[in-house]
């Protein structure tokens, strides 16, 4: 997992102002799509992988492992709207 330095601003603006350590990268299991990926900044779980990630502490859920290896958190701006991406997240619809 990569996080980009513009992603790493934006998330520790966000970690300041709820008062959280980290991010926490899970896995939902999908319908015909397949597990979605999703980020919280919830406490890490005792089965999380911890690992910090330019700068950031990132706790990945068991059922997310195999696909966060590809995967580069960014931000991105697009008109007035702006906000966390996942590059490279599993999409098998």
């Amino acid at each position: 997992m990569n996080i980009t330095n513009e992603a790493k601003e934006y998330i520790q603006s966000l970690l300041k102002e709820q008062q959280a350590k980290g991010l926490r990268v899970y896995a939902i299991e999908g319908g015909c799509c397949g597990p979605q990926i999703g980020l919280s900044l919830e406490m890490p779980e005792e089965s999380d992988k911890i690992s910090v990630i330019n700068d950031i502490q990132v706790a990945v859920a068991t059922k997310a492992e195999e696909f966060v290896n590809s995967l580069t958190l960014d931000y991105e701006t697009e008109g007035e709207q702006s906000g966390l991406v996942m590059v490279g997240a599993p999409n098998n619809c």
